[in-house]
């Protein structure tokens, strides 16, 4: 999220041609109108190499106009728009709860930031793990959260699977769903002591 730059004229950024099977700013837009309808400021969707999966620009095109910005490594074919439609939830919820700012310190999500997103998208914990398992190797963490490294291209995966829907565990964050990266899965109480037969 960024809010201290100057105004960027749109020629200024150089297009890029989308790669996916669904459009980025169509993504946005039914994002919105579905989970986001109180919003009414104007949005421009472009893709651009920056240093995060995608970001907010409030206010760059003038008063109530903002721009998200998604990085090209998410325009590529076979990218679930299960993913890039979580992401745009993330964004939009920028627009929401905007950051704090206490003792000068600036925090860009907030806790009603979160509990928001998790009300909208409560699908996160599966997108990050289709992010970690898919992107690992363009995705940096670091102390001011996950970036996307200037050698993203030479880093960028050949494959990348499906978005595979998440089982229906209330949510379970995945380090506590399949403790030790998913070699033990923990088994709902209901479930029984023995696996179903396989099919011949």
């Amino acid at each position: 999220m960024r809010d201290l730059l100057p105004l960027r004229q749109p020629l200024l950024f150089q297009p890029f041609e989308t790669r996916t099977k669904f459009s980025f700013s169509a993504v946005v837009e039914e994002t919105r109108a579905a989970w986001f309808p109180g919003i009414e400021d104007a949005i421009e969707v472009r893709i651009e190499p920056i240093e995060a999966l995608a970001a907010i620009y409030f206010r760059r095109m003038g008063p109530g106009r903002h721009i998200i910005v998604f990085h090209p490594v998410l325009n590529r074919p076979g990218m679930p728009v299960e993913v890039v439609r979580f992401i745009a939830k993330h964004e939009l919820t920028h627009i929401i709860h905007p950051g704090w700012t206490i003792d000068g310190r600036y925090y860009a999500h907030p806790q009603p930031f979160w509990d928001h997103e998790y009300e909208v998208g409560p699908e996160r914990f599966a997108v990050w793990n289709w992010l970690n398992s898919n992107l690992s190797t363009v995705l940096l963490e670091t102390r001011w959260g996950m970036r996307v490294p200037r050698s993203w291209r030479r880093r960028e995966p050949d494959y990348i699977g499906p978005y595979m829907p998440h089982l229906p565990f209330e949510d379970v964050p995945w380090s506590v769903l399949c403790p030790g990266g998913g070699a033990q899965m923990r088994f709902l109480p209901e479930w029984g002591a023995v696996p179903a037969p396989l099919k011949s």
